[in-house]
């Protein structure tokens, strides 16, 4: 029997989980409203998804790129990697981005580029997600009422920002396959990689590993 091997990438937007104490409990003494130019945090989570929709996702945006090109469109690879800079590997963004350099033709057009926030939707996203774990708040309301009482950001930009988070594909994970680096495997690889843990619904994995920089990191995987 023969096995070919596809290596793929999976990506998938953090959500900052902040530090204990990070938000304040007060508001500001001065009265304005601004974020703080940095955030402790202490871990990163995603949203749920699934290869098949991460897959749906990436062929959607790669496939309304290639036709705004094909119709004259040259910017729209500027806009595809505003949206998400992952999408440089795959073979035909990087071929395009290159051949319309090298044409002068690759210039964005005119008004904000997409992913110019003041504040990422993601952080806030995670502000929101602890006010409602440490019961500071009930709700998702209450939550964007209450980081313009601490004098984060208003309760209309924060509303804005939380829900453009869920809402525009940049956020969304995408699924992207290197078929130009597909190799034959041998019966011993793929028996190796049978031997993985699958993560069935319901359940969750913990495991926990040392990284260089990071030091002690846990990571937990949740079927859904």
């Amino acid at each position: 029997m023969r096995y070919i091997g596809i290596p793929f990438r999976i990506v998938l937007p953090g959500i900052p989980e902040p530090a204990s104490g990070t938000l304040p409990m007060e508001p500001q003494e001065d009265g304005e409203v601004r974020m703080p130019e940095t955030l402790a945090i202490r871990g990163v989570s995603t949203l749920a998804t699934s290869t098949e929709q991460a897959r749906r996702e990436a062929e959607a945006l790669l496939r309304q790129c290639q036709e705004r090109v094909a119709a004259g469109r040259a910017g729209a690879v500027l806009d595809l990697l505003d949206i998400n800079p992952e999408f440089i590997q795959h073979a035909w963004v990087r071929e395009a981005y290159v051949r319309l350099s090298e044409q002068g033709l690759l210039r964005r057009r005119r008004g904000r580029p997409i992913g110019r926030d003041k504040v990422c939707p993601m952080v806030v996203a995670g502000l929101v997600g602890q006010l409602i774990a440490t019961g500071r708040v009930k709700n998702l309301e209450q939550a964007f009422g209450k980081l313009e009482e601490l004098g984060l950001m208003t309760y209309a930009a924060a509303k804005d920002s939380f829900y453009r988070g869920r809402r525009e594909p940049r956020f969304r994970p995408i699924y992207l396959e290197f078929p130009e680096l597909e190799r034959e495997m041998t019966a011993a690889e793929v028996e190796y990689l049978q031997r993985a843990e699958m993560v069935e619904s319901g359940r969750t994995i913990n495991r926990t590993f040392e990284d260089p920089r990071l030091g002690r990191v846990e990571f937990s995987l949740r079927g859904f």
